[in-house]
């Protein structure tokens, strides 16, 4: 049935690019415009470092240094201590790559290594500060805020998730044999280069659709679809109709269908998609809810005018909202699909 359904809003989007083929040209010229600006110079270093670290068995040392007190908040191993700092501050998909890479070297079980990538899907502090903070908000107080409670409310989901696990036995270690520091440089490029090249896809693939969808969708309409699909375009849909501080930190622990698809893609062990949607939504509960009593103290900026500069810029407005709502659920519906597809084939695989 999800491949009846998928294969349904594929065909649906198709027709959308055939009817409207500026739009999408330009949704996907924006698309690599923000990928070799913005995104890759900003998480490329990081996925290589994350991956270095693990694969020459500097983490792994490292962990046994300052790891033992990640270890008993998360019930995870020590060597889990240096991926989980580089998710806090490397970018959403960063976490993820280092849960693989644990996984890959033997540090992590496979259930230890889905716990991580439940609790390690964070915004970077250069993007909510920045982008979000100054950009979208224009306060930079306001953004060290969001990144605080941001970063806080994972760390409690990781500690929720933690809970179960915390007699588990430990299981037998066995004698790793890591490769030497060229060697496990130049492993690291080439699986950051991987991720990378899946990321800048998705990214192409959402910027098409949501800049076709803006010619047609407005106001909490759009904050609303964008929210959950893309977590940038989310951001600046809600400070432009001037939603509450909340609204946003909601946004950024989900993260957005975008961003889920970046993380779960190219994972070698099982990913239970359901518990996943639902620890991205409990963080950004949590953090929403964390945001409420605070939010009188950040005045937001002025309305931002309606052209996204995320995604390129859009013509105006037009009446015929159907076409633009049904592009959107098909976009929605695809990726859910997909992603469910995913679980399965993970799971086939176990």
């Amino acid at each position: 049935m999800s491949k009846k359904i998928a294969g349904a809003a594929a065909l649906l989007m198709a027709a959308v690019l055939l009817i409207f083929p500026h739009l999408a040209s330009e949704g996907a010229s924006a698309g690599i415009t923000t990928c070799l600006s913005v995104l890759i110079p900003s998480l490329y270093p990081f996925l290589v470092i994350t991956v270095f670290l693990i694969k020459s068995g500097i983490s792994s040392a490292i962990g046994q240094r300052i790891g033992r007190p990640f270890a008993k908040l998360f019930a995870l191993p020590p060597a889990a201590a240096p991926a989980i700092l580089m998710g806090m501050i490397g970018g959403y998909p960063t976490g993820s790559r280092g849960a693989q890479a644990l996984y890959e070297s033997g540090e992590l079980t496979e259930e230890q290594a889905e716990r991580l990538v439940f609790f390690s899907v964070n915004g970077g502090p250069a993007f909510i500060c920045t982008a979000v903070g100054l950009g979208f908000l224009g306060s930079v107080r306001a953004g060290r805020f969001l990144l605080l409670i941001h970063l806080l409310s994972g760390l409690v989901v990781g500690i929720l998730l933690g809970l179960p696990h915390h007699h588990d036995d430990a299981p037998p270690r066995h004698r790793i044999k890591w490769p030497s520091a060229g060697k496990s440089l130049l492993i690291a490029a080439r699986d950051g280069a991987s991720s990378m090249l899946l990321m800048c896809c998705f990214v192409i693939l959402f910027s098409t659709f949501l800049c076709i969808l803006q010619k047609f969708l407005s106001g909490r309409t759009l904050a609303a679809v964008a929210s959950i699909c893309e977590v940038t375009l989310g951001c600046r849909t809600l400070s432009g109709i001037q939603a509450p501080l909340w609204c946003f930190s909601l946004v950024l622990g989900w993260g957005g269908l975008c961003v889920h698809l970046q993380v779960l893609q190219g994972l070698s062990f099982h990913v239970r998609t359901g518990r996943f949607f639902f620890c991205r939504a409990l963080q950004g509960a949590i953090a929403a809810a964390a945001t409420l009593p605070f939010q009188q103290s950040f005045t937001p900026k002025p309305p931002l005018p309606p052209i996204v500069d995320v995604f390129g810029s859009l013509a105006q407005s037009q009446p015929e909202l159907s076409s633009g709502i049904a592009a959107g659920a098909a976009l929605i519906i695809l990726c859910i699909a997909l992603l469910i597809d995913t679980g399965n084939q993970h799971h086939s695989v176990v």
